[in-house]
């Protein structure tokens, strides 16, 4: 009999652990936060004909402020990000073997495609710098 009233006590003690920590969600997530985040970048999509011999920064710091429950989803994201250099540069910049992606054009890459918060911002670096060969 004591032992069934154990199991009583422990399943009320779980439950109100479970509601505490559904309440602290609840109050804590709509509010607005600041998270820095960092994210390797790698560029697909190159050219036909061309391989990328050397990039400037592999690696980019985001700023983002929004709602936890969007913080809580981008903090699941994987950190490793394939950026289509088609997408994110002009018809000019495709002309060359040497161009620099800034970070405004980063940005709106992050927004369109990746399904970043509209307040996100690259705080490092503000270009990337990508030189290219031809071949193989």
């Amino acid at each position: 009999m004591a032992k069934k009233r154990d199991i009583r006590h422990y399943r009320l003690i779980f439950i109100c652990l479970m509601l505490s920590v559904l309440s602290w969600f609840a109050v804590k997530m709509p509010k607005n936060y600041t998270q820095t985040y960092r994210f390797d970048v790698e560029f697909v999509n190159l050219p036909q004909g061309r391989t990328i011999s050397y990039q400037s920064d592999t690696t980019i710091f985001v700023e983002v402020t929004c709602k936890g429950t969007s913080l809580l989803s981008l903090s699941l994201k994987r950190k490793h990000l394939l950026v289509d250099y088609y997408c994110v540069t002009t018809p000019s910049q495709r002309k060359y073997f040497q161009t620099n992606i800034q970070s405004k054009q980063l940005k709106a890459y992050l927004i369109e495609n990746l399904d970043f918060p509209q307040n996100t911002v690259i705080v490092e670096p503000n270009k990337i710098g990508l030189e290219m060969r031809s071949g193989k």
